[in-house]
């Protein structure tokens, strides 16, 4: 009986040593953003940008990138499909895809099947009554700064005129390409460093 007594002890001071060790320190924080501005083509490969009608960011921390996005003066009560694109804003090239050319539609995010064609693909964004739309997105398929296939620095992301059905198309009896739709870009910024911020130390 105390042979038993003396074990649970030990038991419950393992257990009450293990719930007072620290937690792990968060790594470096590292900021980018993308100002969003319309832009206007007449052969579809060249563009030129307008006015600035929305704002990007991404927080990249520990394997994962939060992305937010505010656009306004949109078409109210529309949709729209955006992506991660390689080249410039001004001469736009293929999506961005990590440097593969793989479906990624299979490929786990944060514990769930990303569910769409390109590891650039973002989503649809909702754009209300009034004209204005927002979009969150956490993934750890991009990075920010590491210079390696991940990294999204340098890319520019796209608002295209139509929205998208990107589950969809991963579809194995889908056989419609989906780097083929006819949906012309309306809006799009590169993806920089924060100007301010760049690589920061989480605030304690």
């Amino acid at each position: 009986m105390k042979l038993t007594r003396i074990l649970l002890l030990l038991i419950l001071t393992s257990i009450g040593c293990k719930s007072d060790d620290p937690a792990p320190e968060p790594g470096p924080l590292v900021l980018a953003n993308a100002a969003i501005f319309w832009v206007d083509s007449e052969d579809g490969v060249t563009y030129e940008s307008g006015e600035q009608m929305g704002f990007a960011t991404f927080a990249y921390q520990d394997g994962i990138t939060t992305f937010e996005l505010r656009v306004n003066d949109m078409e109210p009560n529309t949709a729209h499909a955006m992506h991660l694109h390689m080249g410039t804003l001004e001469a736009p090239d293929r999506h961005w895809n990590q440097g593969k050319f793989v479906a990624f539609c299979e490929v786990e995010s944060m514990g769930r099947v990303w569910l769409k064609p390109f590891a650039g693909d973002v989503g649809n964004i909702q754009v209300d009554e009034n004209g204005n739309g927002e979009f969150e997105l956490q993934t750890d398929l991009w990075s920010v700064g590491t210079q390696n296939e991940t990294d999204i620095l340098g890319t520019v992301l796209f608002i295209h005129h139509k929205s998208q059905d990107f589950a969809n198309e991963c579809d194995p009896n889908h056989t419609h390409n989906p780097g083929s739709h006819t949906n012309a870009k309306i809006a799009g910024g590169t993806v920089t460093l924060a100007p301010t911020f760049g690589v920061q130390e989480t605030p304690k």
